[in-house]
């Protein structure tokens, strides 16, 4: 093996715990990028290719139920390659008649065999047939329903008990992880005789290839057919070669692989630090190595190699960490999208990137320190006695205070005796921190805005939505009647497109998801204002608009749009005002009696806002059960549709909907905080064990004039307690900027905004992670240390 392979071996050996730390280091760090961009490269993939395998239409329109002869209508319009019908609805279910009504979609196709578009794909069993239906992919693992079971559907006040024959994959719905509901299939003939509507209210179109103007120009074009048949439209142009979350999965891995990087650039810090102090630690051995024969070009190998072989051993630690966490946390979001990627996969490219990484990146981290060593001289080399005399402004400014105990002096003086390798400890110590606490602080975002900042905005705890609307009096003094309500107001409901005053009608303009018509002064309703006013009793045509849909139609405070609820039915509103609602993108708010006026429906409103007596979530999502029983026996009839932002009747429901609906991303940064918790704990510990190590003669000197043991080991437990405490002091009022831009990047990402809020959980959280691993990587080097005798810490070298 040789002499230099000898030393290379004792080194890495004898020296374990270094060895450990610096292979946890960069393993970590790269294993860490690995993860995120092998995700990355196997989901984005998969949903492409099952995106494309179940070819989805270029145009999805939505109208009211069509028969065959609209239909072909719609197939001789210029541009139509491909056209298909199908029918859905929404329905409600419950396992037994103890159970409370939830909401489902009922959909049917013409034939399940010979599907065109939108394919839904049989995971199992058979297609539906005859009066037996099927189940959407959730059903099982969400909503604990499976296809060998009956249930109970309410449809028309009727009740059917149904059948399962097989379950199915539809892509295009929404994942009950994600707030949708259970997914129900049948014939279309079942459809008909369940609802009591015959045709097609969802027509799918493609054209020959997908090219977005011309799209835009088909899909107007047979909107305008529509309406030249009575019927009225929405519409939704999708690009067929791209997944229709694709933009917000490639952000979100984006952000998450950046953090990725700057956890590898922490990694890389700490190795160079390493290596640095490892050299310096042998700069008598070089010199010895070199009075011996050994040249600059030997010297240079032996800590190549050295540090070759740290990345060489971190990388079985980072490869089965990038390929097996890759793998489980796409396995793990495909779930949740109810998709099923199939067998085991391994992306080829990440293995690369994390091979060059973990063999690469340390050579080139390490390359100053190494040829500095390597240049030194034998006369430099040998000249240290290991005790260093130099005085710096600390170790002068120290010599003058007179208030504070000795030991805590040298304690000071000693941190930053080497106060180049501090810094660049410190840089790294404080980056580490920093994204710790940005990404806690993303997380209370998250939360801020789903607790805190939409349920301050939303003070109803129960909304229903009529099937007609209702006369004010009628439903206030018989709501009242109910013991558990305690206030309410009724509102108006639409959902009208809006352009800019002045111009012309188009097919493009631009649609208002939900117009709330406001009763003012409301007290279930607390507006954030971003700019302008709120909506006053005196206004008339007035409008206060969400921020994000007045940029795109490109208008502001005190412009005039034209808002369309039906054909030849406009008017014009004044904006006063720029509001934002978390989650719900593009409403509007207007007066309500105002609204309901141009609508037609003086006195009568769409919706009934509640707020109850109880606070429980549970017991509100009770109470609203009952309510729903209690108008329905008073002839008011509640529509299916459960609330008025579809995603439960109580605000409890909507906030467990929209919580599910993020909780992947907070799960994912809750992963990065850990890592590069893990990679910044580790560096310390490493760097506070080699400075240890460094000052062995010092004990001895220390030792030999009267110091205790219990005064050495406080010795070094303090410098690493006013390294980690320094650190966090710097990274604390950093992390205010920095968590609020990570919470912008992932907002924008997940197209939607997240309210900053300071807390401290982040920066309590890393201040007792880093005191607790300031102790605990001082404590058994110096614990170590205190145990070795006069003789043996001044002959160390």
């Amino acid at each position: 093996m040789g002499v230099l392979g000898y030393k290379l071996f004792r080194d890495l050996w004898n020296n374990k715990g270094r060895t450990i730390q610096v292979i946890l280091i960069i393993g970590l760090s790269a294993g860490s990028i690995g993860m995120i961009m092998g995700t990355r490269n196997l989901m984005i993939p998969s949903m492409q290719e099952i995106w494309k395998s179940q070819v989805p239409a270029m145009i999805n329109l939505y109208t009211p139920f069509l028969g065959e002869d609209d239909l072909q209508v719609l197939e001789d319009v210029d541009g139509v390659a491909v056209i298909e019908g199908k029918s859905s609805t929404y329905v409600e279910w419950r396992s037994n008649p103890e159970e409370e009504w939830q909401q489902a979609t009922l959909s049917s196709r013409i034939d399940y065999e010979n599907q065109i578009l939108n394919k839904l794909e049989l995971l199992n069993g058979d297609w539906p047939h005859d009066e037996i239906l099927a189940l959407g992919q959730d059903a099982e693992a969400f909503f604990g329903v499976s296809s060998d079971e009956e249930i109970i559907i309410r449809v028309n006040d009727r009740e059917i008990k149904v059948n399962f024959i097989g379950t199915v994959y539809d892509q295009l719905i929404q994942p009950a992880y994600f707030g949708g509901m259970l997914q129900l299939y049948t014939t279309n003939d079942n459809f008909d005789e369940l609802v009591g509507v015959e045709g097609f209210n969802q027509i799918l179109v493609s054209a020959p290839e997908y090219e977005e103007g011309a799209v835009t120009d088909l899909a107007n074009r047979l909107q305008e057919r529509l309406e030249k048949q009575g019927y009225d439209s929405n519409r939704m142009i999708i690009d067929p070669d791209e997944h229709i979350f694709e933009p917000q999965m490639d952000g979100i891995f984006l952000v998450l692989t950046i953090l990725g990087f700057v956890s590898l650039g922490l990694g890389l810090l700490l190795v160079y630090n390493t290596i640095n102090v490892l050299v310096t630690q042998q700069v008598n051995q070089i010199g010895v190595m070199k009075a011996v024969g050994a040249s600059t070009w030997h010297i240079l190998r032996l800590f190549f190699v050295s540090v070759f072989i740290y990345g060489f051993l971190a990388l079985l630690l980072a490869l089965p960490l990038a390929i097996y966490g890759a793998w489980s946390i796409t396995t793990w979001l495909s779930n949740n999208f109810g998709a099923d990627i199939g067998s085991f996969q391994v992306s080829q490219p990440v293995i690369i990137q994390v091979v060059l990484i973990c063999l690469v990146a340390p050579l080139l981290s390490s390359v100053i320190p190494i040829i500095s060593g390597a240049r030194i001289t034998v006369r430099e080399a040998i000249s240290t006695f290991g005790l260093s005399t130099n005085t710096g402004l600390i170790e002068r400014a120290l010599r003058r205070v007179r208030f504070i105990s000795r030991l805590i002096l040298i304690t000071i003086s000693n941190t930053f005796r080497h106060k180049r390798r501090v810094i660049f400890l410190e840089f790294g110590l404080v980056l580490s921190g920093l994204m710790f606490m940005a990404v806690v602080a993303v997380r209370e975002a998250v939360e801020y805005t789903t607790r805190d900042v939409f349920f301050s905005i939303l003070n109803a705890d129960i909304t229903l939505v009529f099937e007609t609307p209702q006369r004010f009096n009628y439903i206030e003094d018989l709501t009242l009647i109910h013991p558990e309500v305690k206030a309410l107001e009724m509102w108006g409901l639409a959902n009208p497109t809006i352009r800019p005053a002045g111009q012309p009608a188009s097919e493009d303009d631009e649609s208002i998801s939900l117009l709330f018509g406001v009763p003012l002064p409301t007290q279930l309703f607390g507006s954030k204002m971003l700019a302008g006013r709120w909506l006053d009793p005196n206004d008339s045509y007035a409008l206060v608009l969400d921020k994000q849909l007045a940029e795109e139609i490109g208008v502001g405070v005190g412009d005039w749009v034209t808002l369309t609820y039906a054909e030849h039915e406009e008017r014009d509103w004044q904006i006063v005002g720029l509001s934002f609602l978390p989650f719900i993108p593009n409403t509007a708010s207007a007066p309500r009696d105002v609204l309901l006026y141009d609508l037609g429906f003086v006195g009568r409103g769409q919706s009934v806002w509640i707020q109850t007596w109880e606070t429980d979530p549970q017991r509100q999502i009770a109470i609203a059960k009952n309510l729903r029983e209690f108008y329905e026996q008073n002839n008011v009839k509640i529509s299916a549709v459960r609330g008025v932002f579809s995603m439960g009747d109580t605000t409890g429901e909507m906030a467990t909907t929209i919580i599910g609906q993020i909780n992947f991303l907070v799960i994912l940064l809750g992963v990065m905080a850990m890592i590069i918790g893990a990679v910044g704990g580790i560096a310390l510990s490493g760097a506070l064990s080699l400075s240890v190590m460094e000052r062995r003669r010092e004990i001895g000197v220390m030792r030999a004039i009267g110091a205790s043991s219990w005064t050495i080991f406080r010795l070094f437990i303090g410098e690493g307690l006013i390294l980690g405490w320094l650190s966090w002091l710097f990274a604390f009022p950093l992390s205010i900027p920095v968590g609020r831009l990570m919470s912008q990047a992932i907002g924008s990402a997940l197209e939607t905004e997240f309210f900053y809020n300071f807390s401290t959980t982040g920066p309590v959280m890393w201040l007792g992670i880093i005191t607790i691993l300031s102790i605990l990587a001082s404590w058994l080097p110096a614990r170590g240390a205190t145990k070795i005798s006069v003789r043996e810490s001044l002959a160390y070298q």
